[in-house]
């Protein structure tokens, strides 16, 4: 009987042990199983998130790439602007303006307009700016206007002698006849018919040269500049180099035989 128990016993422990090494076999294809699915998962997770990231980063990179068109775009309309006709030269020492254009060597030597001006305290004394900004009327300093206005560089504009509105018959005729003298804020007055022709003749990009020139007179200019304050009030409101057709100094002009 003993005998039999034991051999029971011997047999139970062996399907036990057979049980066991079926049982871990189990588990270990179950967790291949798992393993393999997370694999896949994972692979899936990567992929979506790459296309993801990648999908950002083109968002991303796009606009930096219209702008770098632009960029590119702006410089080559910029050196299209540099070509310029004209280079302007601005004399502070001696109050002139001089327009040059381009000699057989496409160098700017050749003048071809000088025009009186008046500078001030503000106004750079060297350097090289290039024109931008225009406008027909523009508020100045000390809330007056000035008629073609053409921008230099930061609040230096060419201009003509401040009016006290919007109105050419409202000109400031007291420093009408200070031109040639540097009594300006910082821009650049000139007359209407000079400011009006660097208005319209003057493209942006147009250079712009500030420099001290050689001690000499201006008097040859300023000799020839009207004095209108002795004028009458009918007269001196208005710029005589003014094209308006409503400048009464046109027709003082044809009664004086062009004394004007």
């Amino acid at each position: 009987m003993q005998n039999e128990l034991g051999d029971c016993m011997d047999k139970f422990g062996a399907n036990i042990g057979k049980y066991k090494r079926v049982l871990i076999e189990y588990i270990i294809a179950l967790l291949i199983i798992e393993l393999v699915i997370l694999l896949v998962n994972f692979s899936t997770i990567s992929v979506s998130t790459s296309t993801v990231v990648l999908t950002e980063i083109s968002k991303v990179r796009a606009p930096n790439i219209a702008n770098i068109d632009f960029l590119n775009n702006y410089k080559s309309e910029t050196q299209d602007y540099d070509e310029s006709s004209y280079y302007i030269k601005i004399d502070c020492k001696n109050q002139i303006v001089t327009v040059y254009t381009l000699d057989e060597e496409k160098q700017y030597t050749v003048p071809i307009k000088s025009m009186i001006c008046s500078t001030g305290e503000a106004t750079p004394q060297n350097g090289v700016y290039g024109i931008s900004d225009k406008y027909e009327w523009g508020g100045l300093v000390g809330n007056v206007y000035g008629q073609y206005c053409t921008r230099i560089t930061g609040q230096i504009l060419f201009h003509s002698v401040p009016y006290t509105s919007q109105d050419k018959s409202s000109l400031e005729y007291w420093e009408y006849d200070k031109l040639g003298l540097p009594v300006s804020k910082g821009c650049v007055r000139l007359t209407v018919a000079d400011a009006k022709w660097i208005y319209e003749h003057c493209k942006a990009g147009t250079s712009v040269e500030f420099f001290q020139g050689e001690e000499q007179s201006n008097i040859v200019y300023r000799k020839k500049q009207l004095k209108i304050s002795e004028f009458s009030e009918n007269l001196r409101g208005w710029d005589p180099t003014d094209p308006d057709p409503n400048n009464p100094w046109l027709k003082y002009n044809e009664i004086n035989e062009g004394e004007v």
